[in-house]
């Protein structure tokens, strides 16, 4: 079989067996998703030996870069000894590690880590923690969220139910928990028509008109810290989040910061 033969073959094989995220599969029939053999640094590979330059950042989360000798030896270390163990009822002393190094790293009043693999899955534990607190306060009451139009936090049920991208929820509309939408910063487009510079968070009346509306019911505010994402890379003022959390501090909310995208220094900071 030539090369280009296997390349075919390859692709005709992922076309049949492999259900791609986030991908309209129909297109695939005329054009090939890129086949990728290896990453080094910033850079992605094909089999042509092609480089690209990974600028999302294979989804936010490689922030090292691709085949990084330290990373790839502390993962070989790990496989030598186990790869795998259920954490509940069990524990290991890597786990520990990276527990008590990032308690080191929050702000002092964040002191327990719940593990997670995935940004969705994030989500999902943090509105879960929410919702059980006030039920058991006996605030029966709160279980709503409060989220931003644009905002983007992944695609499981509970996370799609505190997305502002109707791309992403419209088929799922008729099942996900009612919360409340409120109208997000847009400084590239502001509607208040002011300058990053002098802004004073204007645009928050909406979300603090949300809040005092609905203070009975609301468990949490979620936002994207600074950023919005998967809706254009939307950065807004610091000001919004200081007036978020004093709002939030009055209402006796939760406040939810996904930072799958800008956490752990992406935007200068190590946390927003």
């Amino acid at each position: 079989m030539s090369d280009d033969q296997s390349k075919n073959f390859d692709f005709e094989r992922d076309f049949r067996n492999v259900w791609h995220p986030c991908t309209q599969m129909k297109e695939y029939e005329s054009v090939f998703p890129l086949m990728i053999e290896k990453g080094d640094g910033v850079y992605l590979i094909d089999r042509d030996g092609k480089r690209y330059i990974d600028a999302i950042s294979s989804w936010w989360v490689n922030l090292f870069g691709h085949n990084h000798p330290r990373i790839n030896k502390a993962l070989k270390d790990q496989l030598d000894r186990v790869a795998h163990v259920m954490f509940a009822g069990i524990t290991h002393v890597p786990a520990i590690d990276l527990a008590e190094s990032l308690v080191e790293l929050t702000p002092s009043n964040l002191t327990k880590v719940f593990f997670s693999d995935n940004g969705s899955t994030s989500v999902e534990i943090a509105l879960k923690m929410s919702l059980q607190y006030w039920k058991q306060v006996g605030e029966k009451r709160r279980t709503r969220f409060i989220y931003l139009s644009g905002s983007y936090h992944g695609e499981t049920l509970g996370a799609l139910s505190v997305c502002g991208i109707s791309l992403f929820r419209e088929k799922f509309e008729n099942i996900l928990m009612d919360n409340f939408e409120v109208q997000g910063p847009d400084c590239y487009r502001c509607p208040y028509d002011l300058e990053p510079d002098s802004c004073k968070a204007e645009c928050f009346e909406t979300m603090e008109k949300a809040l005092v509306t609905n203070s009975e019911t609301v468990a949490g505010v979620i936002i994207e810290p600074l950023v919005q994402g998967a809706s254009g890379m939307k950065i807004y003022s610091p000001v919004y989040l200081e007036k978020l959390q004093e709002a939030c501090e009055q209402s006796n909310v939760h406040m939810i910061f996904d930072e799958v995208a800008v956490g752990f220094g992406r935007t200068g900071s190590l946390f927003v």
